[in-house]
């Protein structure tokens, strides 16, 4: 295509060029000398810039060309800038071994990112997945390891310094060492833990977190007056409906819980009970007792063991 422009542009300038000389020599014969001298200037003159136009034509041309093949040049080269980057990253060059590694580390990195999501999802649970596959087994079968761990878990329970989730994660294990080993109450899980995780659902502005941390406290084996006045008040105070609720039935665990051999606090527990059951200043808390409270022969015992 090129050869032919050129062709094209050679012959448009030959036959400007014959046209003027044949102008030139009709004009010489026929006209004075001084008018031939002039008009020759003036033919000059015009033959001149039509040779500037054929030239200029053939330049525009020409750089056309130049951008054309500078294009395709450019192409061409990322090209094989892209063919060499492929066999560098796919080549026999990588062996299958690293390209594995390479994907392992991906999907590792991958599920990393999803157990921490996990956990500060439901932090409560989040320590299920790094625990060991014997844990319960040796819980059970190695007193001094289940102490050891369930003295590291208390302690984090109460470092203030620790995050909420970090606190509210090491008593859901605390928790579930003590159900593990059959214990409902000793020295490491008692009315102390069960406050500091009280404390986090008072405290905190993440909501979520407020009711997981309600949740745990709600469902603790630990039976004590302090914690039944924690969860009356919250029944009363709370606007969360869910969270009104959820003190209810932590109030209802604390009773069924009670020891008999503690007549006193059982007598006790029964009696708030039926006071916010008989509720006439908040028709919100009686609905959420009575909700609780359907069954008629559950509702005699609790008024015996009131004594009323």
């Amino acid at each position: 295509m090129s050869q032919t422009k050129n062709n094209i542009t050679l012959g448009i300038a030959s036959a400007a060029l014959a046209l003027t000389l044949y102008n030139f020599l009709i004009q010489s014969s026929s006209s004075p000398v001084l008018t031939v001298e002039r008009q020759s200037k003036m033919d000059n003159t015009q033959t001149v810039q039509k040779l500037a136009h054929v030239a200029e034509f053939k330049r525009n041309q020409d750089y056309t060309d130049l951008d054309n093949s500078a294009l395709i040049a450019r192409i061409e080269y990322l090209e094989e800038r892209l063919l060499d980057i492929e066999n560098q990253a796919f080549g026999a060059g990588v062996s299958s071994g690293a390209i594995e590694e390479t994907i392992l580390a991906v999907l590792e990195e991958k599920e990393r990112q999803d157990r921490q999501k996990r956990n500060e999802d439901n932090p409560v649970y989040g320590f299920y997945e790094d625990l060991p596959k014997d844990y319960d087994l040796k819980l059970k079968t190695d007193p001094e390891y289940a102490n050891r761990v369930s003295q590291d878990l208390r302690g984090k329970v109460l470092d203030q310094s620790l995050t909420p989730h970090e606190r509210l994660s090491a008593m859901g294990q605390l928790q579930m060492n003590m159900y593990i080993l059959n214990r409902t109450q000793d020295e490491m899980f008692d009315y102390e833990t069960v406050d500091a995780v009280l404390e986090i659902s008072r405290n905190s502005a993440d909501d979520k977190l407020k009711v997981q941390a309600l949740e745990v406290v709600a469902h603790s084996p630990v039976v004590d007056r302090r914690i039944a006045k924690s969860l009356q008040d919250i029944i009363e105070k709370e606007p969360n409906k869910y969270m009104k609720t959820m003190a209810a039935e932590g109030l209802m665990g604390q009773y069924y819980q009670a020891d008999e051999s503690n007549p006193e606090v059982k007598q006790q527990l029964a009696n708030d009970i039926l006071t916010m059951y008989d509720n006439a200043n908040s028709a919100e808390v009686q609905a959420v007792m009575q909700r609780l409270i359907r069954d008629e022969e559950l509702l005699r015992q609790i008024r015996r063991d009131a004594g009323r």
